[in-house]
């Protein structure tokens, strides 16, 4: 499906919301002159929308989901879907029955240049598929948000992690046999840091992920610091955000304190500041979530920052992307494509489920020392041949 960047022509509308904070609601009806509830089930129950983006805290998106099911509401999940493989059959199992779509989002993987990825190595141009390695070095675990929400989501591997795994799931073809990984702390926030995990695919690739959030090594410095968004990153946003969180430990009681306080709200709609992360323009160049090689038996293929590069034995050639759609926006089109149609969703809830199976797999590995076996695996969709 092409995608055009304009976001005017979305055929969707922002009309309610629902949070718990008051001048969150607020903001919102100034903003986008909808309703506005106080909770969940309030917003499904009574007002008209078709879908809602169900964006709380993953220890609560399961029964936000069958709220919204119940209620005959579509939705769009954040990752991860849940905290464990139970409560994703779960929403699965409730969305089925309520005959409602549930698309998972938001990763990488709707990215144009990973989109382009596969589809090159689905066409077979330069080969079959050998291999498939990922890497991202940032500041995640330093950002601002509050201490329980890394301890919720194991540092990065449950929060980040559904980037890069579906990112690699998508390219390899969706079905990981096993997982081998180690987890790395991060002494700053006393939270997982980072993993370095293998990945083989039943097909016999093998895929490698290396993430680490803890404000050291930028992986941008590799590709023309590019930022994950597609904007010009600030080479020395690492180790801004590495000394500020050193600041914030360094406080007494007190000012620990009120730097909590300040966390609740930094960076959430209806802070001072905050509005609605909508685009209206397109970003210079496509999104970078870290740098992913591809290698076929006959080429190799990167992101550059307008396209896929691809080296062969004619030397390096650039397939470059139009501004398409990209993250949230694009999800949201790939649903309403899907209601309209009546067919499947590109990511739905099986599919997110897997990845979450094996970011599990990378902490079970990790504490075992063990690979781990996965047994819910699901094929990529990738619709009709081109």
């Amino acid at each position: 499906m092409e995608r055009k960047y304009e976001i005017e022509t979305l055929p969707y509308r922002i009309t309610a919301a629902a949070d718990p904070r008051p001048h969150a609601r607020e903001a919102f009806t100034t903003e986008f002159g909808g309703e506005a509830y106080a909770d969940v089930a309030e917003l499904c129950e009574r007002s008209p929308v078709d879908v809602v983006y169900i964006a709380t805290p993953p220890e609560l998106h399961r029964a936000h989901a069958e709220i919204a099911a119940r209620c005959g509401k579509h939705m769009v999940v954040e990752k991860p879907l849940a905290l464990t493989l139970e409560d994703c059959e779960a929403m699965i199992e409730c969305a089925d029955r309520h005959g409602v779509r549930m698309l998972a989002g938001h990763t990488h993987s709707f990215d144009a240049p990973i989109r382009k990825m596969r589809e090159v190595v689905r066409s077979g141009e330069i080969g079959d598929l050998v291999m498939v390695n990922t890497w991202n070095y940032n500041e995640f675990n330093h950002r601002s948000r509050l201490p329980k929400e890394l301890e919720t989501t194991r540092g990065p591997i449950l929060n980040q992690g559904p980037h890069q795994v579906d990112v690699v799931r998508q390219i390899g073809g969706g079905l990981v046999a096993s997982v081998r990984a180690r987890v790395i702390e991060d002494s700053l926030s006393g939270c997982p840091g980072g993993y370095s995990c293998m990945l083989l695919f039943e097909s016999g690739v093998p895929a490698t992920l290396i993430y680490d959030g803890r404000s050291l090594f930028d992986t941008a410095e590799l590709f023309w610091w590019v930022s994950e968004g597609g904007l010009d990153r600030d080479p020395d946003l690492n180790w801004k955000r590495r000394r500020a969180y050193q600041e914030k430990a360094s406080l007494g009681r007190d000012g620990q304190a009120e730097a909590l306080d300040r966390a609740k709200e930094e960076g959430r709609y209806g802070a001072q500041g905050e509005t609605a992360a909508g685009e209206t323009t397109p970003p210079p160049y496509q999104p970078f979530f870290g740098l992913t090689v591809v290698s076929c038996d006959q080429g190799t293929m990167r992101q550059s920052r307008n396209g896929v590069t691809v080296y062969g034995d004619g030397g390096p050639r650039e397939i470059p992307l139009g501004q398409e759609l990209r993250g949230r926006a694009a999800e949201l089109a790939e649903l309403y494509q899907g209601i309209v149609e009546d067919r499947p969703v590109f990511h739905d809830g099986r599919w997110a489920m897997a990845t979450l199976e094996v970011c599990l797999a990378i902490v079970e590995s990790s504490e075992s020392g063990e690979e781990i076996a996965l047994s819910r695996q699901v094929a990529v969709n990738d619709g009709p041949a081109a």
